[in-house]
C-alpha cells in the first residue's frame, strides 16, 4: 500500500476542551475504510466520509428524521449515512458490509478527568462515531447523523 494511501485514524477525548489523542491501534484498515467495534454495532467510515454500521442484533426499527417529522422504519440490520442529502437511514442491503470476517476491533477506552468526555470516539474523513459519558452510541458526518439510547436507533 501505497504510504500517501495510508491514513492513520485517530483515537481522541477531550481534557477541559484540549484534545488528547492516542494511535489507532485498535482500528483495522482495508484501502481507504476504517472498520471498529461499537458494543453490538460493528462499524467502518469510508474515506469519503460515509460511516455505516451493522447492528447485531438488528433492530426492530428505526426512527428516521425526514421532512420535520419522525418516521418509523422497521427491521434495521444496518444503518448509513451517505449523502449529505439525505438523513441516517436504515441499509437494508448492507450483507455485513461493515464488519470484518471475525468482528471490528475494538475502540480503546479514551481516559479523562472530565465526567463528560465520550468514553470512545474516532474521527476519520469528516466522521465521527462515539459512545457517551451516557453510553450513547451515536455517529455524525455530512451534517447528519444516527444514535442509540433506548430501545430504536434515531437518525437525523
Amino acid at each position: 500500500m501505497a504510504a500517501g494511501k495510508f491514513v492513520a485514524a485517530t483515537v481522541c477525548g477531550g481534557i477541559l476542551g484540549a484534545a488528547a489523542c492516542l494511535s489507532g491501534a485498535s482500528t483495522a484498515h482495508a484501502a481507504d475504510t476504517v472498520y471498529f467495534a461499537m458494543g453490538g454495532w460493528n462499524c467502518s467510515i469510508r474515506g469519503d466520509g460515509t460511516v455505516g454500521c451493522d447492528l447485531n442484533p438488528p433492530a426492530p426499527a428505526m426512527n428516521v428524521l425526514y421532512a420535520g417529522a419522525q418516521v418509523s422504519l422497521p427491521n434495521v440490520p444496518a444503518i448509513i449515512i451517505d449523502s449529505p442529502a439525505m438523513p441516517a437511514h436504515p441499509q437494508w442491503n448492507s450483507n455485513g458490509s461493515h464488519t470484518l470476517p471475525g468482528g471490528n476491533p475494538a475502540l480503546a477506552r479514551i481516559e479523562s478527568a472530565d465526567a463528560h468526555a465520550p468514553r470512545y470516539s474516532i474521527s476519520y474523513a469528516g466522521a465521527t462515531c462515539e459512545i457517551t459519558y451516557r453510553g450513547v452510541a451515536m455517529c455524525t458526518s455530512m451534517g447528519h447523523g444516527f444514535s442509540q439510547w433506548g430501545p430504536v436507533p434515531q437518525g437525523y
